[in-house]
């Protein structure tokens, strides 16, 4: 049995869609979302100042994630109860 070669044009939309799929972050945005880190720094920007922890069972509402998809901006809340970005990847 032969199967058709693919053309070149499909061939690139296969490994964009597999390079999207393999980066794509796993939580959505707004959706409120558990903190699976010991602990979680929240900051002004990605990489920027501390302003606040957030702790182990603390909650997330995640708005949006950075080009990168390495930070998520958010409302952190419990006793942060601001606006913030943290790293991503900590949510549970």
């Amino acid at each position: 049995m032969t199967f058709p070669r693919p053309t070149r044009a499909l061939t690139a939309v296969a490994l964009t869609a597999a390079a999207v799929v393999g980066l794509a972050p796993a939580a959505s945005a707004g959706t409120v979302y558990e903190i699976c880190a010991t602990d979680l720094y929240v900051r002004t920007q990605p990489a920027g100042v501390i302003i606040g922890t957030l702790y182990r069972g603390d909650h997330f509402e995640l708005s949006r994630y950075s080009p990168s998809g390495a930070w998520a901006e958010g409302y952190a809340m419990g006793h942060v109860n601001q606006r913030g970005w943290v790293q991503a990847g900590w949510f549970c």
